[in-house]
């Protein structure tokens, strides 16, 4: 899809001023608008699942943390050199997630066959009216804004798929994805109700779990399963994935391998919120599907002005618990759906190598 002159024009400053780690405050809502507008019509006809071919670097969890997402792109590059598939969680937490979507959504606008953009269970209404998403724009923009927000993140795809190999979500499985016409057939979450049901609710918040077999309910999160070993090892024989790799949880080291290596927790944000002192990873996905992560020690905290600390009050108070509990209860489990054997897509004889890992400081 071209861009008019406009909206590729505009969306050059916006890439321009952001990578030179400026903020939005010379732009205009008029000209934010206009890019919204034109990334939720360029989102639109996208499926749930969208495709990608390696090298492709992995983004876990970004959460408003905009300096850091500025250091891993001078370390892997930007699109549209660099293929770059995010696995949501853009918004809320910290105070500069307005910076963060908009730099992703005008690489998106300029390079769309170089960047895919997932949705996260932040990138629901419920969630980044609390924790705030919502407030930033409110101070900086208007409620009005916020709402376009929501119609962009309506557009978003759940998953995606690298060489037919790797498949990349926010959360994780869902038992009722009996085979790829499950996820080929999905349609996106687009109300608040169908965000909390289903496939789409499990693919933005269900988690991995080294202590139990099978799928159980998520009671850390009030929402969807945790999945067993068991069941990654059998949804990836089933699928003929390789990998599945998710966000959703931070992690000390920024990624954890589970299931002899066929699940990946990544997460991007290092020193989450200014506190947790954890480091942030991304994964490095080579041409012929061997996986490496950059990795990035948190940074000194140094706060003196008082601009900084009212940053460092507004991200406090915009942070909960890891473990978020879901807006909605926890739906009952539905009969499960008997499996069956996948016929697409087609097989590739690529194999994921042992990964590596390089550390930044």
């Amino acid at each position: 899809m071209t861009q008019p002159t406009e909206v590729r024009g505009l969306a050059e400053r916006v890439v321009r001023r952001l990578m030179h780690g400026e903020t939005m405050a010379g732009f205009g809502d008029d000209e934010i608008y206009l890019l919204l507008e034109a990334s939720r019509q360029q989102l639109q006809p996208l499926p749930a699942l969208v495709r990608m071919t390696a090298p492709v670097v992995i983004f876990g969890d970004i959460h408003g943390q905009f300096a850091d997402l500025l250091r891993f792109f001078n370390v892997v590059g930007t699109p549209p050199k660099t293929k770059c598939l995010f696995l949501g969680d853009y918004v809320d937490r910290c105070s500069k997630s307005l910076e963060v979507i908009m730099l992703l959504l005008c690489f998106k606008l300029l390079h769309p066959g170089h960047i895919e953009l997932l949705r996260g269970n932040h990138e629901c209404a419920k969630l980044n009216r609390s924790y705030g998403f919502y407030e930033e724009l409110r101070r900086k923009r208007s409620v009005k804004m916020w709402k376009a927000f929501q119609g962009v993140f309506a557009e978003l795809p759940l998953c995606g798929l690298v060489n037919g190999r790797i498949l990349g979500m926010h959360g994780g499985i869902s038992p009722h994805i009996a085979n790829w016409a499950s996820l080929t057939d999905l349609q996106k979450p687009r109300t608040a109700k169908e965000c909390d049901e289903g496939i789409a609710l499990d693919l933005m918040w269900a988690d991995p779990t080294q202590d139990t077999c099978g799928f159980l309910p998520n009671k850390s999160r009030s929402a969807s399963y945790t999945f067993g070993e068991d069941v990654v090892k059998a949804f990836c024989a089933k699928l003929g994935l390789e990998l599945v790799v998710r966000a959703h949880e931070m992690v000390m080291d920024g990624h954890v391998l589970q299931a002899e290596n066929r699940c990946c927790t990544i997460f991007t944000a290092p020193n989450y919120c200014g506190t947790d002192r954890n480091s942030g990873s991304v994964m490095l996905v080579s041409e012929k599907l061997e996986i490496s992560f950059e990795t990035l020690r948190p940074r000194p905290v140094v706060r003196g002005t008082l601009d900084e600390r009212r940053e460092a009050i507004l991200e406090k108070m915009a942070r909960v618990d890891h473990g978020a509990k879901s807006p909605m209860p926890m739906r009952k489990a539905d009969k499960a759906e008997k499996a069956e054997k996948a016929t697409d897509p087609p097989a590739t004889t690529s194999t994921v190598s042992e990964p590596s890992t390089t550390v930044t400081k």
